[in-house]
């Protein structure tokens, strides 16, 4: 299984209209031809940058989503529509932990979340594997005891991304609320402090940002999407950059 991760960037006052075009327009489509929708998120703070999450079969089938998108009818119209509302977008293809949820456990599962939490880090060279393990040994059961949840643990493919770039998303709650006691619950528990200074010695850097589940046909949203208020509540509140290991 691979996975295609897009980051892009909307022009601000078409995003709403942009979310339904691509579900209308384009979505049907690539799954029709294996490109299957995991996320499609708002990123906190750059409210006009989004990010999609893409599962695919293979290698192969990779191949084949770029011949529809080279060669269909469709995926052209897509294309030349899609130039109204998005001004860049960069992509780059991430392999899967072992342990990291796929498309299918995701639905059957419960991961519905307002806000997920988005880390990327730049681990040191040869200790990608070895890190990605800890994640799942260490890290994962311990961020379960807080109330979170992993969504995917991702290694950036070398070619499409920096070298050494490990993608963790996790749930993290329906309001701003639900977040601090997330991370008063981590500041607070011995073993995340031993865990910080363990990993800091395979990942020099990590950035955490929200993302944003307000799509309503992406499988990682909102529980609440139907809930306007509780919507707009979510869209309207700008956070800073997460400062997890800090007071």
């Amino acid at each position: 299984m691979l996975y295609l991760y897009e980051s892009i960037t909307i022009v601000s006052r078409f995003q709403e209209e942009f979310w339904k075009v691509m579900g209308t327009d384009y979505v049907p489509d690539a799954e029709k031809n294996g490109l299957r929708l995991v996320g499609m998120f708002m990123v906190g703070i750059h409210y006009n940058e989004n990010l999609a999450l893409w599962e695919v079969d293979d290698w192969a089938a990779l191949d084949r989503i770029q011949e529809f998108h080279d060669k269909d009818p469709l995926a052209k119209v897509w294309e030349r529509e899609a130039v109204d509302y998005r001004t860049d977008w960069v992509g780059k293809v991430l392999e899967p932990a072992p342990f990291s949820p796929t498309l299918a456990q995701i639905k059957d599962g419960d991961y519905k979340s307002t806000i997920y939490l988005h880390t990327l880090a730049q681990v040191l060279p040869g200790k990608v594997d070895e890190y990605i393990n800890a994640i799942g040994t260490e890290f994962v059961p311990m961020a379960q005891n807080w109330g979170m949840k992993l969504v995917g643990c991702y290694q950036a493919v070398a070619g499409t991304a920096s070298g050494g770039e490990v993608i963790n998303i996790w749930t993290a709650g329906n309001i701003h609320s639900d977040w601090v006691k997330i991370r008063e619950a981590s500041l607070n528990d011995p073993a995340y402090k031993e865990w910080e200074a363990k990993a800091g010695q395979w990942r020099p850097k990590v950035v955490y940002r929200f993302l944003y589940g307000l799509v309503p046909y992406s499988p990682l949203r909102t529980p609440f999407l139907q809930d306007e208020a509780a919507s707009e509540e979510v869209r309207t509140v700008a956070m800073p950059e997460v400062e997890w290991g800090k007071e």
